[in-house]
């Protein structure tokens, strides 16, 4: 069956934050989620969204954090059958260790909506859409403002997230996109896991700071890492580092308001919550889905900022 590569749905209303577990009486659509992690700001943001959402559809969510920890993750997936969920929604930890769990929850005949992180090609089959950001087109706005800010070439550091995780891989390739096309001689002279944490963003680049005192750029792969990252130069004293993230966070927005960071990609994660929730509730009602439902992004710059200000999160 033919569906849509991916849908862009219109911006919903205020963010309403209910905590861990949004319920309310005589639901009619069950929603179970499982995060990957929900101590960071885009999960925040996706819960807020999803919580303004759900009275929209009668329905009830319940969330549940395993903390990266794939073992409880694949657990919480249980639990969510167990509750007699209408529908699943994952975050996944590790792309191929939640494949046996969506296979699970496949075969109990209730839907599966992976969220916020893909699982890979073989647990696409199990689910019934994958609800994100266009992660992809986020590091390629990065790699756009880092040709424009470095006509001349220069050395770059990425600070990753968890390696194999689908942002992980698109805002890389994005970015190497990027560069390519604008015939760029900026060099990628390290990669380095940081798991989505500012705090090992920090210690990450003083390592970098050491083996590269030349380094000219980095690139935080979401602006937590970002953040850590420019701590970290701070702290050095060097002041000719360009930093780049993704998100739109405000603490990040401020940074570049300040002219401390470059720029960042936005991730409107409050919408990945408010697009997950109605594609749960066309799931329920047995209607046809895009495969890939995407949030929209924009770059974020010194040149920009005041326009985008009011939508960092």
């Amino acid at each position: 069956m033919y569906r849509p590569t991916a849908c862009l749905l219109p911006l919903a209303g205020a963010v309403l934050l209910l905590g861990s577990v949004a319920t309310a009486s005589a639901q009619s659509l069950e929603i179970c989620v499982v995060h990957n992690n929900a101590d960071h700001p885009s999960i925040t943001a996706i819960v807020n969204g999803m919580n303004e959402e759900a009275p929209r559809y009668d329905a009830a969510v319940t969330y549940f954090d395993p903390a990266f920890d794939p073992q409880r993750q694949v657990s919480m997936i249980e639990d969510c059958v167990a509750r007699n969920a209408d529908i699943v929604v994952v975050n996944a930890v590790d792309p191929a260790a939640v494949v046996p769990a969506l296979r699970a929850v496949n075969q109990a005949g209730i839907p599966v909506i992976m969220q916020n992180a893909n699982t890979n090609e073989e647990g696409e089959a199990y689910i019934e859409t994958y609800v994100g950001s266009q992660s992809f087109d986020q590091g390629y706005a990065v790699g756009r403002m880092v040709a424009e800010a470095m006509p001349d070439g220069g050395k770059l550091a990425i600070i990753t997230g968890r390696p194999g995780q689908i942002d992980v891989v698109q805002r890389t390739a994005g970015l190497r996109a990027a560069l390519n096309d604008a015939k760029s001689t900026v060099e990628i002279i390290a990669e380095e896991p940081a798991d989505w944490s500012k705090d090992r963003a920090l210690t990450v680049m003083q390592a970098l700071l050491t083996r590269y005192p030349d380094l000219d750029a980095v690139f935080g792969q979401d602006d937590p890492m970002a953040l850590g990252a420019l701590q970290a130069i701070q702290a050095s004293g060097v002041d000719d580092i360009l930093v780049f993230g993704v998100n739109g966070n405000k603490d990040a927005c401020a940074a570049i308001a300040a002219k401390q960071m470059f720029g960042t990609a936005m991730q409107l994660s409050y919408l990945v919550g408010v697009y997950t929730v109605r594609a749960a509730y066309d799931v329920s009602q047995g209607r046809l889905v895009p495969n890939q439902i995407l949030a929209p992004t924009a770059p974020v710059t010194q040149d920009n900022i005041a326009e985008w200000q009011d939508q960092c999160w």
